[in-house]
């Protein structure tokens, strides 16, 4: 257990000094405000009581019933500060707020001390007013232990002091032993209730520390699951959807047209000539063609329109909802923007393209093949043209 709690301590010393400029903000204005919270409570209450044992219970003109009143207009203050400190709800805590914060409490053990010298007694016992706000005060609010200790040591040295000019009759070891004792006893509580709070307020952050890091780590997680993702459905060399990802895209389309009665289309293109690149100009030249032709396919497409790359220098465009004569178009436009475009080094270059659009009951196997034969068609009839085998 000694080890743990050794371990415990050092685990929040270490938080303390690795994020403690802003945790003590946070901290001061936590504290602030449960202690302004309870402050409106009470001093909204103490004003209502005060003010009722000033009018209802106590003798006209007397002492305790000035008292009274004059308590019920300081707590009435109290009250209006409070609210208008909950609404504003401060961020930074300056000293004027913490001498509000002290000053409720000594103005508390104030009026508990006026109460104690007005009882008439040989033998002191401490009042239950005064019980009540030594023993309340500990418990309910969070103050410093060497604020604390200032409230408790200031309150009960001028009770000590004060009791027997009011009280001379009153036996010494009867009323100090009483009062510092209590008062003692109340500081420790006050300590032992602020490093629970502290203790608490740490352990908080520390769990929202760890869950925002696990937070920022799931994200990373994330990003890294969607670029391999990414990566898994692209070509390496032209960025444009690779086989694996156009064997998903053909599936999908074959089963929707299957289930629906519907067509769909592909236009499967070869680049002409392509070996007579790679053999004149070499290899980095034929990647940087077949980068260009990716961009002007992907340039000249329609928005639903998938293109990737077959394999080699061949591509493949999925046409989703796209008859016969749609993808004949389609790839018309595709021949042409290709013809003309100037490609760096080899200037120019054409591609053949094979078109098929699905039958009912076909497989993606044999519409495949029906395309990859209108691609020969073309090739055979002369390169830089559509072909297709209905």
């Amino acid at each position: 257990m000694k080890i743990y709690r050794m371990k415990m301590n050092s685990k929040y010393k270490k938080f303390f000094h690795t994020v403690m400029p802003y945790n003590k903000q946070v901290f001061m204005q936590k504290k602030f405000m449960h202690n302004n919270l309870y402050i409106l409570f009470f001093s909204v209450y103490l004003t209502i009581e005060q003010m009722y044992y000033g009018l209802y219970v106590r003798e006209i003109g007397s002492l305790i019933q000035k008292i009274h009143f004059f308590s019920a207009i300081i707590m009435l203050i109290f009250a209006i500060i409070s609210i208008y400190i909950q609404i504003k709800k401060p961020i930074n805590i300056s000293w004027i707020h913490k001498t509000y914060e002290i000053g409720f409490g000594l103005y508390g053990f104030f009026i508990a001390i006026i109460r104690s010298l007005l009882i008439k007694d040989s033998i002191f016992t401490l009042p239950t007013v005064y019980i009540a706000v030594l023993y309340g005060f500990a418990v309910i609010f969070y103050f410093h232990p060497f604020k604390s200790f200032f409230i408790y040591g200031i309150t009960s040295i001028f009770l000590i002091r004060v009791l027997p000019i009011y009280q001379p009759t009153i036996i010494q070891n009867s009323y100090i032993q009483d009062i510092l004792s209590n008062n003692m006893i109340a500081w420790i509580a006050s300590v032992i209730n602020y490093h629970k709070y502290v203790r608490t307020f740490l352990h908080q952050k520390i769990i929202s520390k760890n869950n925002e890091e696990l937070k920022q780590k799931a994200l990373q997680i994330e990003k890294i699951n969607k670029t391999l993702k990414y990566i898994s459905i692209r070509d390496e060399l032209t960025n444009i959807y690779n086989r694996r990802k156009l064997d998903e895209i053909l599936e999908y389309e074959y089963n929707r047209a299957k289930k629906y009665s519907d067509v769909f289309s592909v236009i499967l293109l070869d680049i002409d000539l392509f070996k007579y690149v790679n053999d004149t100009y070499g290899h980095n030249v034929g990647d940087k063609v077949l980068i260009e032709i990716a961009e002007i396919l992907k340039s000249n497409t329609r928005k639903n329109d998938m293109v990737g790359r077959w394999g080699g220098e061949e591509f493949l465009v999925v046409c989703s909802q796209t008859n016969m004569n749609e993808v004949l178009c389609v790839s018309e436009k595709l021949r042409k923007a290709i013809e003309a475009h100037d490609f760096s080094i080899v200037n120019k270059t054409t591609c053949s393209f094979g078109v098929a659009t699905y039958k009912n009951s076909e497989t993606i196997e044999n519409l495949i093949n029906r395309a990859d034969k209108g691609l020969y068609q073309a090739k055979e009839r002369g390169r830089n043209r559509v072909g297709f085998i209905i």
